[in-house]
């Protein structure tokens, strides 16, 4: 291969360039990605909300291994493969934010991560797009079942599952909570009224109720609540207060896992440091650690998490095999490496995922068109 064409941001604009193919030293593997989504914190970090200083983003892929380096024994050429990009022993490799991510056609995988196990095994049953969800799927399982074991009476199930924020990880958390959870009700809060009526046209009833966030409060009534804050790092904040504030006798538990600011904290919550919440559940371990924040007879657990170990990704992988299907609507954008550029820098221009009088969900990019695994049929998702 002579090219490596990769989406390269420069100073929030985002283009297409050639770049050197790269060669893996010992221990490291180079992976050709199938499909690349671009997923919230991308967008954050194209718009300068975030200052990660990766200049090649996206960490949501299916990928082929294309070259393996000196010593490296347990995958070889050919094999397919999704990336865990949170490294939870070693901070320097977090894919697509410190280190150059997927949205190119050869990428170089240090060997900490190759070491670690973060190039994960996924078989060929998936479509390319369908395999880009598996840690989102993986991520939002793994919120849930934090939220499912707070329980503060054993054995009891919470009363409202309330999901805040209605991109892709909103829209499905509520509907794996519908589905799996053992909450009586499921709130999805929106963020905006496009948000709202995007998921109302879409999963219909589902047995989902849809309300903007600011009505929650009224959606909730009395019942218990736990809750699971899945909106951008700029809006984080305001809604653990909200949660913690007008609805501090109703929520018994509290999930972040959307990115917070570094100087976190909740007015509501007095002591609480929301980034160490996040922290301290890095690459998802089990039992997660909790934080319990009590005022007199009031008790919120919280717990947060900043990626999910590679075992989960797995578990996902093999789920979406039978559950991808009726996930598809969430991908409602397929295009290739120009394509994706563009699309990106519009969003950016915009300051919306509103673009052609069409939301945004989920963007796909197909980085090797060549080594694409098809698709089923597109009822729901536009090719750009």
């Amino acid at each position: 291969m002579t090219k490596n064409l990769a989406i390269r941001r420069f100073h929030g604009a985002s283009a297409v360039v050639d770049q050197p193919v790269p060669a893996p030293g010992p221990g490291e593997v180079v992976l050709a990605p199938e499909a690349v989504s671009l997923c919230g914190t991308d967008l954050q970090m194209l718009r300068g909300i975030r200052d990660d200083p990766s200049a090649v983003l996206g960490h949501e892929g299916a990928c082929r291994v294309a070259d393996v380096g000196p010593g490296v024994t347990v995958l070889a050429v050919g094999d397919r493969v999704t990336v865990n990009p949170t490294h939870p022993g070693d901070p320097t490799f977090l894919l697509g934010h410190n280190v150059e991510g997927l949205f190119q056609q050869r990428v170089r995988i240090a060997a900490s991560a190759v070491a670690a196990g973060l190039l994960v095994p996924i078989g060929e049953d998936l479509d390319s797009a369908t395999a880009t969800l598996i840690e989102p799927l993986a991520i939002t399982d793994y919120a849930l079942d934090c939220l499912a074991d707070a329980s503060v009476r054993p054995g009891s199930t919470a009363d409202v599952l309330a999901v805040l924020g209605d991109g892709l990880v909103g829209n499905l958390a509520a509907i794996r909570g519908a589905a799996r959870g053992p909450w009586s009700r499921v709130v999805l809060a929106h963020t905006s009224m496009a948000g709202l009526q995007w998921s109302v046209d879409t999963w219909g009833e589902h047995a989902i109720e849809h309300v903007l966030v600011d009505d929650l409060p009224a959606a909730v009534g009395g019942d218990r609540l736990h809750a699971l804050v899945a909106t951008h790092r700029d809006r984080t904040l305001d809604l653990v207060d909200l949660l913690a504030g007008h609805l501090g006798d109703s929520t018994t538990a509290m999930h972040v896992t959307g990115g917070v600011p570094a100087d976190a904290r909740p007015v509501n919550l007095p002591g609480v440091d929301l980034v160490g919440v996040r922290a301290a559940n890095t690459g998802g371990p089990w039992p997660p650690r909790r934080t319990v924040w009590e005022s007199g007879e009031r008790q919120i657990r919280l717990t947060g998490n900043r990626g999910v170990t590679s075992a989960a990704l797995a578990v996902a992988a093999a789920e979406l095999v039978t559950y991808g299907p009726d996930l598809a609507p969430l991908i409602t954008h397929r295009t290739d490496l120009r394509g994706g550029a563009d699309l990106m820098n519009r969003m950016v221009s915009a300051r919306s995922r509103h673009i052609d009088d069409r939301l945004v969900v989920r963007l796909v990019v197909m980085v090797n068109p060549d080594l694409r695994t098809p698709a089923p049929a597109m009822e729901h998702s536009e090719e750009i």
